[in-house]
């Protein structure tokens, strides 16, 4: 008895049997495609190549059969008929780890590899530890195939002309061969890619070579013949390769789960190879079916099922008119109006005539993804029959309570053997943000949804995701033009795969909407002053529809008046301040928007200390809403804001007196929240618009004395000088536009905006590209500026698209890459003192926490603040530490945290947040 190079025992006739037995089988069974890290657990050790690649094409053939929306995907993209797409897509999804048949792959599982192939393995080639780790199975199966079928594929370079073969196969393979994060530029091939080490036995590379060629042949017989195709055919030209990168990415994840055990014993014949293929059809259907990957859709579309005691009105009686067929749909409706109800059941259409498979619902905010988090976990089981996972994703998901229950409840579902809950969020979707788009209905933050076209590692799984569902971008009218460029080229990679998306908005200027339509190949020829309005973009063009066949359901006119008060610095004077105060004593719901936060948080404290020294009035009345929160902070905040302003208040007798909010532009998208009065910082007039959709909001039996009409106080400036307003907002005109039209509205016509018509009457001259004839030179040079900058992201956000590095999927790669300018910074409070090394303020201690742990803290207890308060003169803060995080050390003084630094003392408390205050003082040292 001897031992083997790894020390096992062995004898010479036991490897002489295995070397007969492996020159019985076909070749390409020589290699393992997956191994266990562990030897001696239940089971072979590893899985044999051809067996994991076609587990890979089994749960490929499955969902192909599961999902029409699937196969009509595919079909768009290639203009094939259905068989020879299934053909083409399910060979290259077998050739996914064209690569692994290399001795450098190979080589990662030494023990595996001298088992499996014990002949080859004998002629061991001289390989360093960093050749064997730095070997990538997934570009290198692209450069083999062309290296192995270099007769048919090389270009004949004394010609100068390109391979058309080669151009045919290149992006297919490129796709599958990026199944670990990054598709392969297809561009560039080179033979040192692949070039093994020098002294390395030909025999190896002649071995490796035949079983790479057989395996081919194999597929052939097995997926293309079927389909009347050989391996002479090209296959048609894909011109987009984020589907197939993306399906078989997931293709791949599934079919190396647990459902497929491993196999170390070859077969013999095409018809056995044949019969255990056929046998992993049914894995593959319990893995995407306890994946959450198949939909079950409810029949009978209604958008009156997904109302609660209500029937259709408005614009939701405009859906039956409209087309069932794969588009752009532009919904145009006021604040309030049932928009989304609309846009669900249109999509619920889509999905009943299989044009689709799932939902994605993307919003501007994490807090505006959180309100609909909950509305829509009451559609999902009206739209889905079974099951329906339901998945929330942003920076801070894995946080939200809603969110947590969700996932819960799928784990003990799965755990319990049945389903316990008509929505979940199978455990398997929650475990990465990138397979957010893969369950029945996702929720998220625009920029997951941007991030499918930009440089992120498997960007394409997002993409596919997203082409695969009915896409909704809700207040679309939120995003600048660097994110319009991007979201732009999204809806042309929709369109592209026979996708439908659905953008929703009180109103868009006309200029925009012909932006989005032309990224749907679609032309508005005409401008439509109707409102409420659907514009729905196919490849019959653009239709129109609105209310003119139904004038009963026409909105009503509502009017809401309008006063305004004019400050150097747009902030109350004392007898504003007393009016809110006799406002709330009358039992008022009244709201400050504040584009600043500073303005803010020192409203909030001068109210605060009125109301504790009314005898009628207390602190609890009033409350602050922003963004400078700890993240857990903020997530009370919101709650507090929902329970006592929303639709059902918390407790139930939360309107029986008058409350105050102050907030910042954070409540003026998406949340479900009632004012009687609101009190605004001059704005852009849409973002204007979408404040007073808060005032009167719910019906409602009775209003306070004085409150019964809709009420709007606007705070607008002294002079066109509108200071850091401007540059929060960009572009001065559409104030000083908006400015002007509150004044002569005020001047002229009773004090009233009458709706719906001032959506069109104010918001189209305001965005319009033709200078007014009386806008001031500061006004024009400002503009003429704004421009220039808008150009200039819209050249950004084209030239980061077309980069072919990859950046790993993290938060703060998403913020940098899908927002124009320079990043926010993460600002991390913390207590110092003796007995541990930094304490968060939430009192976790950092010191001993690990990986997930770790940053679970830290993302709870962090702070987003402006970029420019690193910048300030005398009051730089730390350097942030290799996670981009600025730590700041602060001192528990009573009921505040306190640091000086610089010229600044930062201030933190739980109900004010984050404040930054110059000192008078002489500099800290």
């Amino acid at each position: 008895m001897s031992k083997g190079p790894n020390g096992e025992k062995c004898s010479a006739e036991h490897n002489e049997h295995k070397m007969q037995r492996r020159r019985k089988n076909p070749s390409y069974f020589s290699y393992w495609g997956k191994a266990k890290k562990e030897t001696g657990s239940e089971g072979p050790d590893y899985h044999l190549l051809p067996y994991h690649c076609l587990d890979v094409a089994a749960v490929s053939l499955i969902w192909w059969q599961c999902s029409l929306a699937i196969r009509h995907s595919f079909k768009a993209l290639t203009g094939l008929n259905e068989d020879k797409a299934k053909a083409w897509l399910l060979f290259f999804v077998a050739l996914h780890d064209y690569g692994k048949w290399d001795i450098r792959f190979q080589r990662k599982a030494c023990i595996a590899w001298r088992n499996v192939n014990p002949v080859v393995s004998s002629r061991d080639a001289p390989l360093s530890q960093k050749q064997i780790n730095e070997y990538n199975h997934g570009p290198s199966g692209l450069s083999w195939l062309m290296s192995d079928f270099s007769d048919r594929f090389q270009s004949d370079w004394l010609c100068c002309e390109k391979n058309k073969d080669w151009e045919l196969w290149r992006p297919w393979m490129a796709a599958v061969a990026g199944h670990h994060g990054v598709v392969p530029d297809p561009e560039r091939w080179d033979d040192a890619d692949i070039a093994l080490p020098s002294g390395c036995d030909e025999r190896i590379k002649l071995a490796f070579e035949e079983s790479r060629k057989e395996w081919l042949s194999l597929l052939e017989q097995l997926f293309l013949k079927p389909a009347g195709l050989v391996l002479s055919d090209n296959p048609p030209p894909l011109p987009s390769t984020t589907a197939l990168a993306g399906f078989c990415s997931v293709c791949d994840w599934i079919g190396s789960s647990d459902y497929f055990s491993y196999n170390d014993q070859p077969q013999t014949t095409f018809e056995n190879i044949k019969k255990w293929f056929e046998s992993r059809l049914a894995c593959a259907e319990a893995a995407l079916r306890n994946a959450g990957m198949v939909s079950h859709v409810n029949p009978d579309p209604s958008v009156d099922k997904l109302l609660v005691d209500q029937q259709s009105r408005q614009v939701q009686c405009l859906l039956p008119a409209l087309p069932k067929c794969n588009s752009l749909t532009l919904i145009e409706a006021s604040t309030g109006s049932g928009k989304t109800e609309v846009a669900l059941a249109y999509a619920w259409e889509l999905l009943e005539q299989s044009l689709a498979d799932s939902i994605v619902f993307a919003l501007p905010t994490q807090a505006t993804a959180n309100a609909m988090l909950k509305r829509l976990e009451a559609a999902a089981p009206v739209i889905f029959d079974q099951q329906s996972n339901l998945v929330l994703a942003h920076g801070k998901a894995k946080y939200q309570q809603d969110f947590i229950d969700l996932q819960r409840a799928g784990i003990a579902s799965t755990l319990q053997g049945r389903e316990e809950a008509w929505v979940q969020c199978g455990e398997w979707l929650a475990q990465s943000r990138k397979r957010v788009f893969l369950g029945q209905i996702g929720v998220c933050t625009v920029d997951q949804v941007l991030m499918s076209v930009l440089p992120i590692k498997h960007n394409f799984v997002r993409g596919f995701g997203v082409g695969r569902s009915v896409l909704i971008v809700d207040e679309v009218h939120a995003y600048d033009s660097y994110m319009y460029e991007l979201l732009c080229k999204v809806l042309q990679e929709q369109h592209q795969v026979g996708g439908s998306a659905i953008l929703l908005s009180a109103t868009l200027p006309q200029n925009q909407k012909s932006r989005l339509a032309q990224s749907w190949r679609s032309e508005l020829d005409r401008q439509v002053d109707e409102y409420p309005l659907i514009t729905h973009c196919s490849g019959s063009g653009a239709q129109i529809f609105d209310l003119q066949e139904y004038p009963d359901q026409r909105p009503p006119e509502e009017s809401v008046t309008v006063e305004l008060f004019a400050s150097d610095r747009m902030v109350p004077n004392e007898a504003i301040l007393s009016r809110i105060t006799d406002a709330v004593k009358t039992g008022a719901q009244v709201c400050f928007v504040c584009n600043l936060v500073d303005v803010a948080q020192c409203l909030y404290q001068q109210l605060r200390a009125v109301f504790e020294q009314e005898d009628s009035l207390d602190g609890r009345q009033v409350s602050l809403f922003h963004s400078r929160f700890t993240f857990i902070d903020r997530q009370h905040k919101e709650q507090k804001v929902l329970d006592t302003f929303g639709r059902n208040p918390n407790p139930a007798n939360a309107r029986d007196k008058g409350h105050l909010l102050i907030a910042t532009q954070v409540v003026e998208q998406s949340l479900d929240i009632d004012f009687d009065w609101m009190l605004t910082q001059l704005c852009p007039v849409d973002l204007l618009f979408q404040r007073l959709g808060r005032l009167h909001r719910h019906d409602r039996k009775t209003r306070p004395p004085g409150f019964e009409h809709k009420r709007c106080t606007v705070l607008v400036p002294s002079s066109p000088d509108y200071q850091l307003h401007a540059l929060i907002y960009g572009n001065s005109r559409v104030l000083w536009r908006t400015h002007q039209l509150l004044q002569k509205t005020v001047a002229e016509n009773n004090s009233e905006i009458t709706f719906p018509g001032a959506y069109r009457k104010w918001i189209e001259p305001v965005y319009a590209q033709k200078a007014w004839p009386d806008e001031p030179e500061c006004i024009v040079d400002s503009f003429e500026k704004f421009e220039q900058e808008q150009s200039a992201s819209r050249y950004a956000a084209c030239s980061l698209m077309a980069r072919t590095f990859s950046l790993e999927d993290t938060d703060s790669n998403a913020a940098c890459l899908t927002r124009d300018g320079e990043m926010g910074l993460n600002l991390v409070p913390y207590l110092e003192n003796s007995q541990v090394d930094k304490t968060l303020l939430n009192g976790r201690e950092v010191s001993g926490l690990e990986g997930g742990q770790y940053f679970e803290a830290i993302n709870l207890n962090t702070v987003p603040v402006p970029a420019s308060w690193r910048k300030a003169r005398s009051g730089q803060l730390p350097e942030p530490d290799e996670n981009g995080l600025v730590w700041l050390k602060m001192n528990c003084m009573k009921k505040l945290f306190q640091s000086r630094y610089g010229k600044y003392t930062y201030q933190y408390e739980p109900e004010t947040g984050l404040q930054r205050i110059e000192s008078k003082e002489k500099d800290a040292p």
